[in-house]
C-alpha cells in the first residue's frame, strides 16, 4: 500500500514538444496534450499528461482534480483501435509506479496496442490521500504500533479538510473518471486488466460503462460482495495452513522443519501472552536496534508474505527461526511494509475512503471478531477499521453497489490456489454473473504469483484471450505445470 513518487523525477525529465495526438496514439483524435517523458526504468517510448475532473461529479462544479497519465505505445506501426487500460489494486496504489514492471510485457500485447495507466483520484499523484501514520524516523518502535492509529487517522482527516472532500473517493465515482479519460483520448473500446481491488473496479466500469469494454482481466477477484476485512482471518489462515502442507510433502522443507506446524501455533501463542524482542540494523542508524514485535505486528508480516508465492516459501523458515526466539527478519520485512527503513511511515489514505464507504458499513465487528477465533491473524483487523470509519467521512455509494455484476463483455479471471485474501471461491462466484467468461486458478498461487515456475503460461492465455477478444476455445491445460520453485531453508545475508 505504499506509494511510489516516481512522477517528481519523471517530471523533470519532461520533453517541452507536444506530440500530435493523432499519430502517438494510433491515427486517434485526443483533446489530451501529452508529452514524450523518460520514467524511471521505463523502457521504450513513454507520454504523459494529465486530465482534470471535477472532484465532485454530481456537482458539475468547484475543485477539480488531475489525473495523471501515462501511456506506453504501442511499439509497432500497426496499432489495434484498443488499449489496455490497467488499474491498481489496494485500494491506493498507483498504476503509474508499476510501469516499469508492465513495459516489460512478456506477453507482447504492447507490439500492437497502448498501454494506458491512469492514477486513480486519491493515489499517485492525482490528489493523493496520504496519510502519515507510522514514525517518527527516529523513533523505530513507532513503526510497530497499531495498523490504524485512530489518532493519526484523526489527524489526517483534518489536515486534507481544507484541501479535499474526503466523501468523494469511492470506486463507481473513479470508474466515470476512467471512462471521461476514455473519451477524451478517443479510444471507443478498451481492454481492461484489473489487479486484486482493481478488479472490483473494473467490474465496476463494466456495470457503468460496459458498452466501451472490448474484454477484462481481472487477478485476484475482489467483488463489491467481499466486505473487506470480514474474512481477513479466515482466508489467511486457510492460505497459512496451505502453505505449511506444501512443505511437509517437500522433502527439504520437511527434513528441515518436520514441527513446523505446531512451531506455528507456539509462535503465535506465545506473542499474546508477550512481545518478543528482536534486533535490526536500521541503515541510518549505527548498528543494530532492539525493538518490540507484537502478536498483530508479527501476524500482519506473516499475512503479507502470504500474498506472493515467492515470499510465502520463506514462511516456514520464519515462523521456525520465531519458534527459536529469532525474530529479526520477521521484524526487518514488519518494518519495511512501515516505511520504517526508509523513514516514511506513510499510509494511503483512499484505503480508509473506499473501504469506510463501501465495505465496514456492512462488516458486524462482533461477528467479524468471532468468525476470527482460532486463526493467527486474530480480529484486530476488523476492530481498527470499524474505530476509522467511525472517525472518517462516510461516501454515498449506489443502491446496487453490492449486487453481482452481470455483463456479456469477454471476461478472463484468475486466482491463485492458496491466495490469503482474494480466494479462488470468490473467482468462481463472480464467473456465475459473466456467462462470456473463464476462471483460471493457479496452483500453488498467492495473490500475485512471484516465485512460481511456468507462469508464462498466463501471459500466453491474456494475449490469446485479448487478441481473439474471446474466452472461447482457450486451452488452459498449461496451469497444470505451474510449480512452486521449493522453500528456502536458511536466509541469504541481507
Amino acid at each position: 500500500m505504499k506509494r511510489t513518487p516516481w512522477i517528481a523525477s519523471a517530471g523533470a525529465v519532461l520533453v517541452g514538444v507536444f506530440f500530435s495526438p493523432g499519430a502517438a496514439l494510433g491515427q486517434r483524435t485526443s483533446t489530451i496534450p501529452l508529452t514524450a517523458c523518460n520514467p524511471p526504468r521505463v523502457t521504450g517510448a513513454a507520454l504523459c499528461g494529465t486530465y482534470q475532473v471535477f472532484e465532485n461529479r454530481d456537482l458539475g462544479s468547484g475543485r477539480k482534480i488531475a489525473l495523471t497519465i501515462l501511456v506506453l505505445p504501442a511499439t509497432d506501426g500497426n496499432h489495434a483501435p484498443d488499449p489496455i487500460f490497467f488499474i491498481s489494486g489496494g485500494p491506493g496504489s498507483s498504476i503509474i509506479a508499476q510501469a516499469a514492471g508492465l513495459a516489460q510485457d512478456p506477453s507482447g500485447l504492447r507490439a500492437h496496442r497502448d498501454f494506458v495507466l491512469v492514477d486513480q483520484r486519491g493515489t499517485g499523484a492525482s490528489h493523493p490521500l496520504t496519510c502519515t501514520f507510522y514514525g517518527p524516523s527516529d523513533s523505530i518502535q513507532s513503526y510497530l504500533g497499531e495498523f490504524l492509529p485512530a489518532d493519526d487517522v484523526r489527524k489526517c482527516r483534518d489536515e486534507f479538510a481544507q484541501t479535499t472532500d474526503l466523501t468523494q473517493y469511492t470506486t463507481t465515482i473513479a470508474m466515470d473518471d476512467l471512462d471521461e479519460v476514455r473519451q477524451a483520448m478517443g479510444y471507443e473500446k478498451i481492454n481492461l486488466v484489473g489487479y486484486s481491488y482493481g478488479t472490483r473496479a473494473t467490474l465496476q466500469y463494466l456495470r457503468q460503462h460496459g458498452e466501451h469494454a472490448r474484454t477484462a482481466t481481472v487477478y485476484g477477484l475482489a467483488p463489491a460482495t467481499m466486505y473487506m476485512p470480514l474474512h481477513f482471518a479466515r482466508d489467511a489462515e486457510r492460505s497459512l495452513q496451505g502453505v505449511l502442507s506444501e512443505c511437509l510433502v517437500d522433502s527439504k522443507c520437511k527434513e528441515a522443519f518436520p514441527d513446523i506446524r505446531n512451531e506455528a501455533t507456539r509462535v503465535f501463542e506465545s506473542l499474546l501472552h508477550a512481545p518478543a524482542q528482536a534486533e535490526v540494523g536500521i541503515p541510518r542508524n549505527n548498528g543494530p536496534t532492539t525493538v518490540r514485535v507484537t502478536h498483530d505486528i508479527v501476524a500482519e508480516t506473516v499475512r503479507y508474505m502470504l500474498y506472493d508465492s515467492e515470499s510465502a516459501a520463506l514462511v516456514p523458515l520464519a515462523l521456525h527461526a520465531a519458534a527459536r526466539g529469532d525474530y529479526h527478519w520477521v521484524a526487518r520485512q514488519a518494518l519495511s511494509a512501515r516505511g520504517g527503513l526508509r523513514g516514511r511511515g506513510t499510509f494511503d489514505g483512499l484505503y480508509i475512503a473506499i473501504t469506510c464507504a463501501e465495505d465496514l458499513p456492512w462488516v458486524d465487528e462482533q461477528a467479524g471478531v468471532e468468525e476470527a477465533k482460532g486463526t493467527f491473524l486474530g480480529g484486530y483487523r476488523v476492530i481498527e477499521q470499524k474505530r476509522s470509519c467511525s472517525i472518517w467521512p462516510r461516501s454515498p455509494i449506489p443502491r446496487n453497489y453490492h449486487e453481482p455484476v452481470h455483463s456479456e463483455v469477454p471476461t478472463l479471471l484468475f486466482s491463485g490456489a492458496l491466495d490469503p485474501v482474494t480466494p479462488a471461491a470468490q473467482g468462481e462466484e463472480v464467473a456465475r454473473s459473466l456467462p462470456n467468461s473463464l476462471h483460471v486458478v493457479v496452483p500453488h498461487g498467492g495473490h500475485g504469483y512471484e516465485g512460481l515456475e511456468g507462469t508464462e503460461c498466463l501471459d500466453r492465455l491474456w494475449r490469446a484471450f485479448v487478441e481473439q477478444g474471446s474466452a472461447r476455445g482457450l486451452d488452459s491445460d498449461c496451469v497444470r505445470a505451474i510449480r512452486r520453485k521449493g522453500f528456502p531453508t536458511s536466509y541469504s545475508p541481507s
